[in-house]
């Protein structure tokens, strides 16, 4: 009798801490068929036009007293050819520990920059976050060897956090100092009801020597009038030396029109653009560059089917200046000459 009451004990007591803890496999799988035009017109199944193709794991135990552990597991799928990215878990993969303090997450993670630019205006190749090529839609979107710290909520609806990394890219090198490739950051977002709005900043030692810095600063605005929801954004960019600044600013309008439709056109406004990103520069021009700027115009259709389910339709016109190459979901386009891009999907989340 002993025996069975001890293990009915053990029993119950391994239930308790299985209920306390869960693990969540979600995803997100996003395939259209794409027509671009740069120097020459491609068509092609593509993936994740519209959000990233993922497949995911997190997780959260109570460890009780308001502590919990989380985690986050997170890859890149390429839905048109069912390779995986480049990295295992290359969008996300770190652990933490939340509570009365607030948040901190370790490991590789979204910069803080880079989440508010993808919630604004989107880093996917039809999106003015990625085509622009600022930091924090492209070599700044995600650190590596990160420290993010997410305050508790003081004031409803503000969100701060703060964030710090050893080293944001693979090709950090120590032959300069210990500094290379330190990335500091940190961001406020603010919503209360209809409006929102928010500030994030970044600021990275490069792989250069000399301590050469990147710094890049994102500010943003939206109110929703419910007919239309509209965005307004600028974010400015900085390198060390004899370069020049880059700026992308422009505004968005959202408008439901009818069950499950939205429609949402854009247009932006890129200065001291440069569409090498292999540059030696690091995508950067020289401060003497004139006649380098772009314009961006999208439009999006979405009929969501389901919460989980959506067919869309992207169309986005990427005019370029006499210096600037800038092109839709990467395809190479010559200086000057424009640059558009057509995709009809579906998305579906699970």
């Amino acid at each position: 009798m002993k025996k069975t009451v001890l293990a009915l004990a053990a029993i119950a007591a391994s239930s308790a801490a299985f209920a306390q803890s869960s693990v969540t496999l979600y995803g997100v799988v996003d395939a259209s068929v794409e027509s671009v035009k740069g120097d020459k017109t491609v068509t092609r199944v593509s993936s994740g036009n519209l959000a990233s193709s993922r497949i995911a794991f997190k997780g959260v135990e109570d460890l009780g007293g308001g502590l919990k552990a989380t985690f986050l597991l997170d890859a890149a799928v390429a839905v048109d050819t069912g390779a995986a990215g480049s990295t295992l878990f290359g969008r996300s993969a770190y652990v933490g520990l939340t509570g009365g303090f607030g948040e901190v997450r370790l490991g590789r993670q979204d910069s803080l920059i880079g989440a508010q630019l993808s919630a604004v205006v989107g880093t996917r190749g039809y999106n003015e976050g990625k085509i622009s090529g600022v930091l924090a839609g492209d070599s700044l979107r995600r650190l590596d060897n990160a420290i993010t710290y997410i305050a508790p909520t003081f004031v409803p609806g503000l969100t701060l956090a703060a964030q710090f990394s050893t080293g944001y890219s693979a090709s950090v090198t120590t032959e300069d100092t210990g500094n290379d490739g330190r990335t500091y950051g940190f961001s406020a977002a603010y919503a209360n009801g209809p409006l929102s709005a928010g500030l994030s900043y970044i600021k990275a030692n490069t792989d250069v020597p000399g301590d050469v810095e990147n710094t890049g600063v994102l500010a943003y605005g939206a109110y929703d009038f419910g007919v239309a929801k509209l965005t307004a954004y600028y974010n400015t960019d900085d390198r060390d030396g004899n370069f020049d600044d880059r700026d992308l600013y422009g505004f968005k309008v959202a408008v439901p029109v009818a069950t499950g439709v939205t429609l949402t056109g854009g247009y932006a406004q890129v200065r001291g653009a440069k569409g090498d990103a292999t540059s030696s520069t690091g995508n950067f021009n020289a401060k003497s560059t004139q006649d380098d700027k772009a314009s961006i115009l999208t439009f999006r259709a979405q009929y969501d089917l389901s919460k989980r389910t959506a067919l869309y339709a992207l169309f986005t016109q990427v005019r370029n200046d006499k210096n600037t190459d800038l092109s839709v979901s990467g395809v190479t386009t010559a200086n000057d000459k424009s640059s558009r891009g057509l995709a009809v999907g579906v998305r579906h989340s699970f």
